[in-house]
């Protein structure tokens, strides 16, 4: 379950008390030359004891990163690594399975892939996507059905209170399995197959229950959510090409456009988010947002104010990308051509003139390259800025008018103030969280037909 960090802890243990539980922790995986079946006992043994220790010993971040370092460092997991991962998935995938005990293998298993990227190999090798998908499934079926009912009421009673820790639960889990989907989408060769299970209702929950107000800035399940859907809709771009695929992340975006909070999140990130990955995996999505067949969703998607956002913060990044982000510059000006042209700003001319300054810049190799041979991705900047200059028709400016006072452009250039805040009507200026390597722990935290939501778990079973 999600701690609540104001509440006091119930079990308060002395030092010794803590020291002696961690030293058996230890003691439960440090066997030599174990056989298959001495490691399933020792894996299932230690995994059986943090369930039944979570909230006792282990009740902190630095207790889960602990309990997961311990499994993963230790002599039984190293001598029978594809056994112990393969055996955590198996127990994952129970649908009855006690839900701390679901956490805290998800929990393992997302330690030992960000720490280990080869892992996800081997998962992928037993069924790890259809087992983080389906179990995923399963939460997101369960919180479509019961969890907007009891996030309405204000004084729950007895039994509802116990639904709102399953939700909370259910909510925890999602964070993580969330997390490993992502890490498949971004360090995996993920198969047209593993993506072609992903199925209408998990994209419109995932999307649909996006929340994008500054109250939701440390909601890492939110966070986890919007950088999934970004995987997804990369996964669905590069699939594209070879397959008849749907892109149901953009499907969910040109059908629902009600459901507004997405852009405005999207914005917000767009703005604050610091990781190149997600950079341009925004620039993707926008880019199929932009240049849509359906001239209503280009010219509709965004706000007219946050149009003149987006084009603040590409002014910014262009100017400040280093040499060795040629290519994020690259989709950023891949981005700025149909910004200018298939929205509103095509009417407005939003700082007409600093763009063109900008564009101009980027059109003379001297300017963007270190050495006397631009690389391929500099080579790919010049003709793209120039590209924007001739396919917008506002842009359309004297060239000689600029070249002759080139020091006097660059100056200009050189001095904008980058974006650090902006105003939106009835919003408020983001601190997004940008951290997508962080571990998610206790403490931090339409309908498919063939599967209907199922009824309330149960919270004890027994370990197979």
């Amino acid at each position: 379950m999600i701690l609540d960090p104001s509440a006091p802890h119930p079990n308060v243990h002395t030092d010794d008390e803590v020291l002696e539980f961690w030293e058996m922790m230890e003691r439960m995986v440090e066997l030599t030359d174990v056989s298959q079946a001495e490691a399933n006992a020792a894996l299932v043994g230690y995994v059986k004891r943090a369930c039944d220790n979570y909230m006792v010993y282990i009740n902190s971040d630095p207790d889960l990163c602990r309990m997961a370092a311990i499994l993963i460092d230790s002599k039984v997991f190293k001598q029978r690594e594809e056994f112990c991962l393969s055996k955590l998935l198996s127990l994952l995938s129970i649908d009855l399975l006690e839900l701390n005990m679901k956490f805290l293998i998800a929990y393992i298993l997302l330690w030992d892939s960000k720490n280990n990227l080869n892992s996800l190999d081997t998962m992928l090798n037993y069924q790890g996507f259809n087992v983080f998908y389906n179990t995923c499934y399963t939460q997101f079926a369960y919180l479509r059905k019961y969890g907007e009912q009891q996030e309405q009421h204000f004084t729950p009673h007895e039994s509802e209170e116990i639904e709102l820790r399953i939700i909370d639960d259910m909510k925890q889990i999602s964070t993580v399995l969330l997390d490993l989907l992502f890490q498949i989408f971004k360090y995996c060769k993920c198969t047209v197959e593993n993506v072609q299970i992903i199925d209408d209702f998990f994209v419109y929950y995932l999307m649909a229950t996006m929340k994008s107000d500054s109250s939701n800035e440390n909601d890492i399940f939110n966070n986890v959510k919007f950088r999934l859907s970004l995987a997804l809709n990369e996964q669905y771009m590069i699939f594209n090409r070879d397959y008849e695929i749907e892109n149901k992340v953009y499907k969910f975006l040109c059908e629902n456009t009600m459901h507004m909070d997405f852009p405005e999140l999207f914005l917000l990130k767009f703005n604050r988010t610091q990781d190149n990955s997600l950079k341009i995996m925004m620039c993707k999505i926008l880019y199929l947002i932009l240049n849509s067949t359906n001239d209503h969703i280009s010219m509709n998607f965004f706000y007219t104010n946050d149009l003149n956002v987006f084009v603040d913060v590409m002014i910014r990044e262009l100017q400040n990308i280093s040499d060795n982000d040629e290519i994020l510059r690259n989709y950023y000006l891949r981005v700025l051509t149909p910004l200018l042209k298939n929205t509103e700003l095509c009417n407005t001319h939003y700082k007409k003139d600093e763009i063109n300054d900008l564009l101009h810049y980027l059109t003379c190799a001297d300017h963007i390259c270190g050495t006397d041979i631009p690389s391929q991705e500099q080579r790919l900047t010049l003709k793209l800025a120039e590209k924007c200059l001739h396919q917008v028709p506002w842009l359309e400016t004297n060239d000689n008018d600029w070249d002759s006072d080139s020091t006097s452009a660059r100056s200009s250039i050189t001095g904008m103030t980058p974006v650090t805040n902006f105003n939106l009507v009835d919003r408020r200026p983001p601190q997004l969280y940008s951290n997508p390597d962080t571990i998610y722990s206790a403490e931090s935290f339409s309908k498919r037909k063939a599967r209907p939501p199922p009824p309330p778990p149960a919270r004890k079973v027994r370990m197979p």
